[in-house]
């Protein structure tokens, strides 16, 4: 039996060449309070391993081997990427020891030059060790140790989280742990950790939880990032007090190439109260994979001088030769229908919908069409229908010279019309040299129930609340007739989730149903870009734990990265998130995608307008009424930035039209909230006196309709006062965000605001 002892000039319990059961000790690589580490080869297997073996000073000691043995069982709880693997638990010669995967690499602080990182390995190792701990917390494992000696990292970038020592598998975990007295090793009653990289909580030696590897990681992204440690001194007393006491600078303070949403991320890691640090590990990946989306081109992306779109057509809407009117969300159904088929070729880019049917009933050349939708290729086409009977005649354009490139009239019985939707989507794919792909199975085969699903969708475009009933009829018609017809439970939980963001029904009214519907929708087609959208959807006007929206949004986008919607939503979702840039990334993507929506550039003017940057606003929102006047949605987004911008007369004057429009309790706090701002207090009481009056009659009155006049009046116990109810009635984030916005931060100084902004935005 091999005997094991210190060797005296090293320190180190094992010689080089020593023997340990089947493994030969090549080589020491590093030594710790919990164990010492060594290269070592298992003769039995033939490769290299790494040691991990617990000193002859702790064999004895059932604290040490508690640890030892915790640590082992951590992390063989683990399977991921970049966590170490462990093999075996082993014992030889009356020494423990577990053998684990040999990381090759170095430590990632011999990476981290003068400066900072490179961004895009900041976000890329940092995303691994996010993801790493994200691992680890779901299985109730918390790091406790988290420092660059901890962390490898290869020449390619390959990362790995080390030494899980301090590891435990408790929720709540005590940082005081009495210890034997041993030389060089942590004292009894002594925290645990490394001072440099602690959380305040376990400086303080307070109860921890998961929060407290998200505080350390926030000290290495700041380390990475910069190129120094946020809190320093001359002795770890020192450094320590900095961590409880000091605020460091925001990184992109010290380095201006950062981008402001990296420098937000890492300074919500660093809060010192857990509860207002940033929450999950999670949720910082997403973030950072966000970061690196955005910071390279994109498929989907458009280029700014485009030059040749390729392989491209837009659809317009179908004309309705009918005698009758009727038939007009039939035509226009048929020909989205058709793009959405189009929509599922690789290789084809296929304008929006909303940009495509802007040209409705307007003599536009096809070459003008074209080049504002930036495509090669015009589909244009009428339907003519009697009785059972329908006559669909399309031809398709060279937008470039005018020349017809292909066309074709169907004679049909409506019963063939999915037939004829499936013959022109092919001739145009096989016209344009692409391959038409399988797409997804057929959403119905029931041709009432299409037609109703058609009418639907026509009304829900409208948005307001009357069209939105007539299209919740038509989609509880459409399911009677075929229960198996996923998007038509989706555009159920979308016309519920639209009604409940203008405040027109509570969430008492609408969450059952609309859960139920989009639940439905998910079961029967879950592979749907549409039904993940509609998942979102619900979730980020349903549910407190709006957060959760993302994977579905993101996952839509995935499916379908040329939906302006999805991007337009996702980009709506991300401002909440505190995440500017990234959305700001988004919804532009959504209007180069959609530039003919006044629908999309609402949607830019919003999430602009609730990071308080109000030009770009009020530009979007100007551009929508260009594309569409009159559209309450548009006037009320203008009137917000026109107010942000000091430009008071002209607000009230939008913000009125959009009252004149709809008194609906949302647009009546809205015009509040501009005269408010503009000095006009007597009419902002005078319409909170409305609004309470017409509550105290019966009427539904949300919440953040009188919170948007408080905002306005930056009165702090109203403000308190309605953004405390509108928290209670669950109403959605989204709409507290879209109404009070970026006034709605500013009053953030006050603690009561503060903590209950926390409670809905989570920072």
């Amino acid at each position: 039996m091999t005997t094991f002892r210190s060797n005296s000039a090293t320190g180190l319990l094992l010689n080089n060449g020593a023997k340990l059961g089947p493994y030969e000790i090549l080589a020491p690589i590093g030594a710790g309070g919990m164990g010492e580490v060594y290269r070592a080869t298992d003769t039995k297997l033939g490769r290299d391993v790494a040691l991990k073996v617990l000193p002859e000073a702790f064999v004895a000691d059932p604290e040490r081997m508690a640890r030892f043995q915790r640590e082992a069982k951590a992390m063989a709880a683990l399977n991921h990427p970049h966590i170490v693997t462990i093999y075996s638990v082993e014992e030889a010669g009356g020494v423990p020891f577990f053998t684990m995967e040999l990381v090759e690499g170095k430590p990632l602080d011999r990476f981290i030059p003068d400066g900072g990182m490179p961004i895009s390995k900041i976000t890329e190792i940092a995303r691994a060790l996010a993801e790493a701990l994200a691992a680890a917390h779901e299985k109730g494992i918390v790091h406790r140790d988290l420092k660059p000696a901890n962390v490898m990292v290869s020449d390619r970038s390959r990362v790995k989280v080390l030494d899980f020592g301090l590891a435990k598998e408790t929720r709540v975990i005590d940082q005081v742990e009495a210890t034997q007295s041993i030389p060089g090793l942590t004292q009894a009653g002594t925290v645990m950790g490394t001072p440099a990289y602690m959380s305040p909580e376990q400086v303080a030696g307070r109860l921890v939880d998961h929060r407290t590897d998200i505080f350390s990681l926030g000290i290495l992204l700041y380390e990475m990032a910069t190129g120094r440690r946020p809190f320093q001194g001359h002795s770890s007393a020192e450094v320590t007090s900095s961590i409880l006491r000091d605020t460091p600078p925001l990184v992109t303070d010290v380095r201006a190439d950062l981008s402001p949403d990296l420098a937000r991320l890492i300074r919500r890691c660093l809060e010192k109260d857990p509860h207002q640090r940033i929450q999950t590990a999670g949720d910082i990946a997403n973030e950072l994979a966000d970061m690196a989306d955005s910071a390279r081109p994109s498929s989907g992306r458009l280029a700014a001088n485009p030059g040749d779109p390729g392989p491209s057509v837009a659809v317009l809407p179908f004309k309705n030769l009918s005698a009758d009117p009727e038939n007009e969300y039939f035509s226009e159904g048929l020909a989205e229908e058709i793009l959405n088929a189009l929509s599922q070729v690789e290789g084809l880019s296929v304008a929006a919908r909303t940009s495509s049917f802007s040209f409705k009933g307007k003599a536009t050349q096809i070459s003008e069409i074209a080049t504002l939708l930036r495509v090669a290729n015009v589909l244009e086409g009428s339907v003519r229908r009697a009785g059972n009977r329908v006559r669909v005649t399309v031809q398709l354009v060279d937008a470039r010279n005018g020349f017809q490139l292909w066309s074709e009239r169907y004679d049909r019985q409506m019963e063939d019309i999915f037939d004829v939707q499936d013959e022109i989507a092919r001739a145009v794919a096989e016209r344009l040299r692409v391959t038409l792909g399988a797409g997804p199975k057929r959403a119905t085969n029931n041709l009432e129930a299409y037609e109703l699903y058609l009418k639907g969708r026509h009304h829900w475009h409208q948005r307001s609340p009357s069209s939105l009933r007539v299209a919740m009829q038509c989609f509880e018609q459409t399911i009677k007739l075929d229960p198996q017809y996923a998007l038509a439970y989706a555009g159920l939980a979308d016309s519920y989730g639209v009604l409940r963001f203008y405040g027109w029904i509570s969430a008492e009214a609408g969450q059952p149903p609309a859960h139920a519907a989009m639940t439905q929708a998910m079961t029967l087609a879950p592979s749907l870009w549409e039904v993940n959208f509609s998942r979102g959807f619900y979730i980020l006007y349903f549910e407190r734990a709006w957060r959760e929206a993302e994977p579905h949004f993101r996952k839509a986008i995935a499916i379908n990265p040329r939906s302006s919607l999805a991007q337009a939503y996702y980009g709506l979702f991300l401002t909440m998130a505190g995440r500017t840039e990234v959305a700001l990334s988004h919804t532009t993507l959504a209007c180069q995608l959609d530039p003919l929506s006044a629908f999309i550039h609402c949607m830019a003017s919003a999430v602009s307008s609730s990071v308080g940057r109000f030009d770009a606003a009020e530009r979007d929102a100007k551009e929508a009424l260009e594309l569409q006047p009159g559209y309450l949605l548009g006037l009320w987004l203008r009137g917000i930035a026109l107010s942000g911008l000091a430009q008071h007369e002209e607000a009230i004057e939008s913000l009125e039209r959009a009252v004149n429009l709809s008194r609906a309790p949302m647009f009546v706090g809205l015009l509040g909230f501009g005269y408010a701002r503009a000095g006009r207090g007597e009419d902002a009481a005078r319409l909170l006196n409305e609004l309470e009056d017409r509550g105290s009659r019966g009427e539904y009155i949300p919440a953040f309709a009188p919170l948007s006049i408080n905002v306005g009046l930056a009165d702090l116990s109203a403000v308190r006062r309605t953004l405390a109810k509108a928290i209670a009635e669950a109403a959605a984030p989204l709409a507290i965000r879209l109404t009070g916005g970026h006034f709605l931060e500013e009053l953030r100084s006050d603690p009561e605001v503060r903590k209950l902004y926390f409670e809905l935005y989570g920072w």
